[in-house]
Order: C-alpha cells, then sequence, then structure tokens
C-alpha cells in the first residue's frame, strides 16, 4: 500500500478476526510478532513488548498481576511464547524498597530472578523495570529509522515537542535500567495525557489500553515525523539536505 506520496505506508495489519478469542498472552505474541516483523518499525532483535495479565498464583490460587515482556534475546518478529518472560509485578514493586542509585543498578538486575511468576525459565531482560514501572497495561518499546532520525539529533527534545507536540514526552539518554524505568514512571504518572515517550539516543515507547491499541498507537506515532516533515519540507533527492533545517535530523546514533 502506497500514500499520496508515492512511498510505502507503514500499514495496519492488525486482523480482529485472527485475533478474537485470545488471551492476554496470546494476545501480546500477536501484537509482538506484527511489530517486530517490519524493520521499519524496530531492528531485527531489538525491541521488547509487555502486558500486564491478572492471573492465578499457581500457590495460592489468589488473583495476582504478571508483567508478561518479552525476554533476554531472540527477535521480536519470530519469537513464540517461551520467549516472554513472567513476573510478579508486586514482587517488581517492591524492588524500590532495596534500590540504592545508579551506582548498583547491576544488582538489581540480580534481583529479577527472584520475581519469576510460575517458574518460568526465560530470563528477564534489562528492560525489565521499564516496562514494569510505566503505569499502563500495555506498551511497546521500539526502535524505529523514523523516531531514531529525532531521537539521535543534536536538538532532539525541540524536535520531539515540534514533531508530536504535547502527546509524546522525551527523556535524556541513560543506560536501560532501574533508575530510567523510575523516570519513566514518574513522567508518564506526572502527565497522563501522554501517549507515550522518546528516549534520546535510543528510541520509543507507547502504550494502551488493550494489545490492539497499543500496537495502533505505536504504528501512528511512528508515522508522525514523516507526515510532519513532509508538510514543513521534504528532503532533497539526494536524501543529504532538507529544505527546511529545523527539521533536519542530526548525527546518526552511534
Amino acid at each position: 500500500m502506497t500514500d499520496a506520496r508515492g512511498a510505502e505506508r507503514l500499514s495496519d495489519q492488525w486482523d480482529d478476526q485472527k485475533a478474537a478469542g485470545m488471551s492476554e498472552p496470546e494476545g501480546l505474541l500477536y501484537r509482538s510478532n506484527l511489530l517486530g516483523s517490519d524493520l521499519r518499525v524496530t531492528n531485527f532483535g531489538g525491541g521488547n513488548t509487555s502486558a500486564k495479565v491478572t492471573q492465578k498464583d499457581p500457590l495460592t490460587g489468589k488473583d495476582v498481576c504478571v508483567l508478561w515482556v518479552k525476554g533476554s534475546g531472540g527477535d521480536l518478529g519470530s519469537m513464540k511464547r517461551d520467549g516472554l518472560s513472567t513476573l510478579y509485578l508486586d514482587k517488581l514493586e517492591s524492588l524500590k524498597g532495596l534500590y540504592r542509585g545508579l551506582e548498583h543498578e547491576d544488582e538489581m538486575v540480580g534481583y529479577l530472578p527472584h520475581c519469576t511468576f510460575d517458574l518460568n525459565p526465560r530470563a528477564a531482560s534489562i528492560d525489565t523495570p521499564l516496562h514494569a514501572f510505566i503505569p499502563k497495561a500495555h506498551v511497546d518499546h521500539m526502535h524505529p529509522d523514523a523516531v531514531i532520525a529525532i531521537a539521535a539529533s543534536l536538538d532532539s527534545e525541540r524536535l520531539t515537542k515540534e514533531v508530536f507536540g504535547g502527546e509524546i514526552g522525551w527523556l535524556p539518554w541513560q543506560r536501560p535500567g532501574f533508575d530510567l524505568g523510575l523516570k519513566l514512571e514518574a513522567m508518564a504518572k506526572g502527565q497522563p495525557a501522554l501517549k507515550g515517550i522518546v528516549l534520546a539516543g535510543h528510541g520509543l515507547f507507547t502504550w494502551g489500553d488493550t494489545a490492539k491499541e497499543c500496537y495502533q498507537q505505536t504504528l501512528r506515532i511512528i508515522r508522525r515525523p514523516r507526515t510532519t516533515w513532509w508538510r514543513k519540507g521534504r528532503p532533497s533527492r539526494s536524501g543529504r539536505r532538507w529544505r527546511n533545517r529545523s527539521t533536519r535530523p542530526g548525527r546518526p546514533l552511534s
């Protein structure tokens, strides 16, 4: 499918008929495979997704909230259900009381196995706190070229505001980990109207109340830079110079 500019459009591949009757984990896997199968959305092996799901605790029989999140390793576009980690959300929340600051980030990774739900052997990734602490049911973290062009720019904060208005927040680059998860949580709670956050020099977080809403939100946000830059001034045929310098991407991510 092509848009009015003659370029292939990032199209919505969600199939309601196929998704009907899926459990929350199945819907997460379906969403993950759709997003990961398009390299314009995220690079091979990059990006991660999550869903917070109410399930029966196998020990107590009581309802608990479980974070299903892409585990360490693997590719989003081709992974199976065993590529997802499962962790008790309340145990992840309790880790806040153990956190001793940025110089102790590595020890927090060591606590993640203690939060495992249902003896799942899939190791949790360093991005787990980023998903856990965003107070939304469904979260996507992607590395789309269109947003990386903004995130990796010298003036990425200004460009984020210019392209996305007040819909997307911005945070400066820092190593993924516990502290970044806390900062994402604070921004999402402090600005409840946000639909996502750009991480400078890194990528994009988006979210939604359902798997479908999250998927469509992610695509909509990724499309935005192209439509904004087209209105303001498209690239020259060489692709090396922007007619409107205020929207020209900066240095690529190194």
